[in-house]
C-alpha cells in the first residue's frame, strides 16, 4: 500500500526557494539564451510554506517566461527573478521576462485551468501556481511589463519570527 504524505508548510526563507530553482535553471536558460539574473532582498524574508510546492510555482513561472522569449533575439531574451519585502507584513517574489507578454483582454484568464497560449500546454501550471500560494496565504497576478514581456508577481504572509 502507497500512503500519499502531504508535505506540510514550514518556515523558510523565500530567498532560499528562489536562490535554488535560479541555480537550477541557469544552465536551461543559458541553452535557450536567457540572461537569467536573481536580485534577492539581503534580508532574510520568512513565510510559512510547503518549500517544494513554493519552487514549483518559481519554476513553471520562469520556464513559461523562458517559452514566451522563444522569438526574441538571443540578446534581447532577459529574465529577472526578484524577491522583496513588499510591506511589513508581505514578501514579493517577481519573475519578469522579455517575452511577447500577455494579451491584455487575456491577463485574468491566465490563471484559469486549461487556458494555454501554447501548442504543447495543458493549461494548468498556472492554475496549480495559483492554488499553492492561495494555500499559503498569498495572492498571484500577471501584468505586461510596459517595455514588453510580462511580469508575474506573488506574495506570502511575512512570518513574524520570536528571538530565540
Amino acid at each position: 500500500m502507497i500512503e500519499k504524505h502531504e508535505s506540510e508548510p514550514q518556515l523558510i526563507d523565500v530567498n532560499d526557494v528562489v536562490r535554488v530553482i535560479t541555480d537550477i535553471l541557469s544552465a536551461e536558460a543559458a541553452s535557450r539564451g536567457v540572461m537569467l539574473s536573481a536580485d534577492l532582498d539581503e534580508h532574510r524574508l520568512p513565510a510559512r510554506a510547503d518549500p517544494i510546492h513554493l519552487q514549483q510555482v518559481v519554476l513553471n513561472l520562469a520556464l513559461n517566461g523562458m517559452d514566451a522569449m522563444v522569438s526574441r533575439p538571443a540578446g534581447r531574451r532577459h529574465m529577472t527573478v526578484a524577491t522583496a519585502l513588499a510591506d511589513a507584513s508581505a514578501i514579493k517574489v517577481t519573475v519578469s521576462d522579455s517575452g511577447t507578454g500577455i494579451p491584455p483582454d487575456k491577463l485574468e484568464d491566465v490563471f484559469e485551468p486549461f487556458f494555454t497560449t501554447k501548442r504543447q500546454g495543458m493549461g494548468l501550471g498556472l492554475s496549480i501556481a495559483r492554488s499553492i500560494i492561495e494555500q499559503s496565504g498569498g495572492r498571484i497576478w500577471a501584468e505586461n511589463r510596459p517595455d514588453g514581456g510580462a511580469t508575474f508577481s506573488f506574495t506570502l504572509p511575512v512570518v513574524r519570527e520570536r528571538p530565540a
